[in-house]
């Protein structure tokens, strides 16, 4: 079956924005990526069910976000720069229509609301301090904010060790409902939760960890359950991307320096890593990844090195063989299928 693949990053050498490609999840063929929409630094990308296109950017000396209906040829149907800087993650909730941006050097997640004509209307926005133990941990720094199974707002904030739950029932008012506070210098930079069990894995940027914690939906309480090596040596390595199967039962870290994709395999209660093994990405700092519609695939960009590693993926023993079709991309930071 053919896919479409978005793929998007800096713009500091090569890169033109956001490109799109198609990929065939029977061969593990893709086509060339081709720019979709020129874009300045759109390091990550969201679309919603409708197809808009919510990307983020930079505009001069301001950053914020963009949205593009691209159904056919891209049109843009609204942008707001009012930032120093633009977000680092950013977020679409499809129930409500809610975009969440991740403002890594701002100390701030900014919610907006999406018209249906594709209009940003802002919300509201929470802002955080704080600081971690290491030289990157200056203030606090959101990398991360999505949803919940159950709806609330989680957010990695990476500068002060800390994971934040809030309700967004009005999402106009945000309402802190818990703090969770990760070992000091980890870094929590992006999660997952597990598909059908109260269990959500945390990649630490800067110990190269995961975190595996219980999740309470009624007080939105996280516990530390487990703790594994995404990779060894954590001096020098930092782990980016964390993505989970559909049936639970692997998941899969990236971590650059290392440049490698690390397989564990899930326990039956979710609560539990085991790491298979470790896969060389061939090529330099993947700091995204994503599995295919099909889960026969796992595609991962290598930021450092202008290309992306197509592996091939058992879904029986969750093991990764990398193909020979390397495809060449700039500065590519983020996978995204549609």
């Amino acid at each position: 079956m053919i896919e479409k693949l978005l793929l998007s990053g800096y713009t500091k050498k090569t890169g033109k924005g956001v490109y799109s490609a198609d990929f065939d999840s029977e061969t593990g063929e893709m086509t060339t990526p081709k720019v979709l929409v020129e874009l300045n630094g759109p390091t990550y990308v969201d679309v919603t069910n409708d197809m808009k296109l919510i990307a983020l950017a930079k505009k001069d000396d301001r950053g914020g976000i963009v949205v593009y209906d691209i159904n056919n040829e891209p049109k843009l149907l609204d942008e707001d720069f009012s930032e120093e800087t633009s977000p680092s993650y950013v977020k679409f909730d499809p129930s409500r229509n809610l975009i969440f941006s991740a403002y890594f050097h701002l100390s701030k997640v900014k919610i907006d609301h999406l018209t249906d004509d594709g209009k940003i209307e802002h919300y509201s926005e929470v802002k955080f301090e704080g600081h971690g133990p290491r030289a990157e941990q200056d203030q606090s720094k959101p990398h991360f904010s999505a949803l919940t199974p159950d709806g609330k707002l989680i957010i990695c904030d990476y500068g002060a060790d800390r994971i934040y739950i809030y309700n967004i029932d009005d999402p106009k008012e945000p309402k802190l409902m818990n703090n969770y506070i990760a070992p000091a210098g980890y870094a929590p930079r992006h999660l997952v939760f597990h598909p059908t069990k109260p269990i959500v894995y945390v990649a630490c940027e800067l110990a190269s960890k995961v975190l595996v914690m219980e999740y309470d939906a009624e007080t939105a309480g996280l516990t530390l359950v487990d703790e594994v090596d995404a990779a060894k040596d954590e001096q020098k390595n930092t782990t980016a991307a964390i993505r989970i199967s559909k049936d639970g039962k692997f998941l899969y870290v990236s971590t650059r320096g290392a440049d490698t994709i690390a397989t564990f395999s899930v326990d039956k209660n979710g609560d539990r890593l085991k790491k298979l093994n470790t896969v060389s990405t061939n090529g330099k700092g993947p700091r995204d990844f994503e599995l295919d519609p099909s889960e026969k695939y796992l595609l991962a960009a290598n930021q450092d090195s202008d290309d992306l590693t197509i592996f091939k993926r058992n879904p029986n023993k969750g093991n990764l063989t990398p193909l020979e079709n390397k495809i060449s991309i700039p500065e590519c930071v983020c996978v995204h299928f549609i």
